[in-house]
């Protein structure tokens, strides 16, 4: 994997303290090997009242696109939740497709809405498969916790657990627009898995086509960034959005996830530097190289290749003081990487506050991170952002807050831009941001017949 660390500043003015950001770029190797993993994907489908309508028409629509899309050897099962959970179709090999589509279309809206019992049994249906196998929930609902496990935390460590445990990924669809993002983004993200604001129908085939893809592509498996600040870092602040583990030894453990083959993502980190001393003839106070300001252990799994390599790369990143103003320059090849991240923090700050019912108080934050976009100088590779931003600045203008399916939107566009993978789908009717080469094509069918996703693949003609 190639794994490039760059600071916006490498060198500052002496005796001067600053913020500066460390962008931590990563491109995963070319998956060479044609020996593929086997999989096993659990859907899970909330069948509560809430769903009742076009959500549960879509979300079943999606199921039959899973199910269709399953290759010979891959296992699937389907666990349907209101009340309580039921398995519908257990763990297994689909031999007869036919029986499984059928048993989606038998599902039917009723009762309330219990999403954690929901995926703990997918996750024991996915516990059911052999070790080493490539785990999926995909999670379908309005995302609404009203019976059972309903706290937001609990739910979260629940779902994270399973990742540590189990192996269990997670996938989560929001349908309708009364859906709750901020708990659908929350469980994907601490599962390493991703997060679609699935608001058409349309979008369904290319969305599973992605989350086929994602499994058997990947070439660099659970990468995770230990942190830990330097002498010269007084404080630091992650602008990416990715789940952070404190560790024993004082170190942040940051969980990027899974990158696919070729795949690049982007990790930036605002550092607030203490004043660097110089020496009266202008040298460095310590060392020539400069001042440790952070130190960063990378791990991850290479399954680019025909075996399974655990890996690791250690850096240490420093920075250079300097009394003459003209060596400091930016970097510009990271201002990107922080626009774009500033933005997603914003789009969730001030959509936070306009759901509050403080508008004023989402304008200050819009209208402050624009000021800020334009003060890094490069109007190329910041336009992108600020885009974003008057867009919510303009509907908060006009309507005095946000209705329910921008709310979404904006939940979704924050969580994409924090993580900035290029290979990840974007789902909204607008352009996707530039760094993403994985946008949703135009609809060429009816999601309840897809074509298939690989039509070399084999199927089951009952299907």
């Amino acid at each position: 994997m190639n794994i490039d660390c760059r600071l916006d500043y490498s060198t500052i003015l002496a005796n001067q303290g600053r913020p500066v950001h460390l962008a931590v770029g990563f491109k995963a190797p070319q998956a060479t090997s044609e020996e593929r993993r086997p999989m096993a994907f659990c859907v899970v489908l909330d069948r509560s009242g809430s769903m009742a309508g076009d959500p549960l028409r879509n979300a079943k629509a999606a199921s039959e696109i899973v199910v269709r899309n399953m290759r010979s050897g891959d296992q699937f099962a389907l666990v349907a939740f209101d009340d309580s959970a039921q398995v519908i179709v257990p763990m297994q090999t689909l031999e007869n497709k036919a029986a499984a589509l059928e048993a989606i279309r038998a599902i039917h809206d009723l009762g309330s809405t219990n999403l954690t019992a929901g995926w703990m049994l997918g996750r024991d249906e996915l516990a059911k498969t052999a070790n080493g196998t490539a785990r999926r929930v995909l999670l379908l609902s309005d995302g609404q916790l009203n019976v059972g496990v309903v706290e937001p935390d609990e739910v979260s460590r629940i779902v994270a657990d399973g990742l540590e445990r189990s192996q269990v990924r997670t996938a989560t669809l929001g349908f309708g627009d009364g859906y709750d993002e901020n708990l659908m983004e929350r469980l994907a993200t601490c599962s390493g898995g991703n997060f679609y604001d699935a608001n058409s129908a349309d979008k369904l085939p290319a969305i599973f086509a992605a989350e086929l893809e994602g499994l058997q592509k990947t070439a660099a498996q659970n990468l995770r960034i230990r942190f830990q600040p330097g002498t010269f870092c007084e404080s630091w602040k992650l602008l990416a959005g990715y789940h952070t583990v404190a560790l024993p030894d004082g170190r942040t453990e940051i969980a990027a996830g899974d990158l696919v083959s070729e795949e690049s993502a982007t990790v930036v980190f605002q550092l607030e530097v203490l004043p660097l001393p110089v020496l009266p003839d202008g040298q460095p106070a310590a060392s020539l190289d400069g001042e440790e300001l952070v130190q960063l252990e990378i791990l991850w799994d290479d399954l680019s290749g025909p075996e399974v390599k655990s890996c690791v790369h250690r850096q240490t990143i420093r920075i250079l003081a300097t009394q003459n103003p003209d060596d400091v320059k930016v970097n510009v090849d990271v201002i990107p990487g922080v626009a774009t991240q500033r933005t997603g923090m914003a789009l969730e700050e001030a959509r936070n506050a306009a759901e509050a019912g403080q508008a004023e108080r989402a304008m200050e934050i819009l209208k402050t991170t624009v000021s800020q976009l334009q003060a890094l100088g490069d109007e190329g590779r910041t336009a992108g952002g600020i885009a974003a931003l008057e867009r919510m600045i303009q509907e908060l203008e006009r309507f005095g807050g946000l209705s329910a399916r921008s709310s979404k939107g904006y939940r979704y566009s924050s969580s994409h831009m924090r993580k900035m993978k290029s290979r990840a789908i974007w789902t909204l009717d607008e352009a996707a941001p530039g760094y993403s080469e994985s946008s949703l094509p135009k609809p060429a069918s009816d999601p309840l017949n897809p074509p298939d996703a690989d039509p070399t693949a084999d199927r089951d003609p009952q299907a």
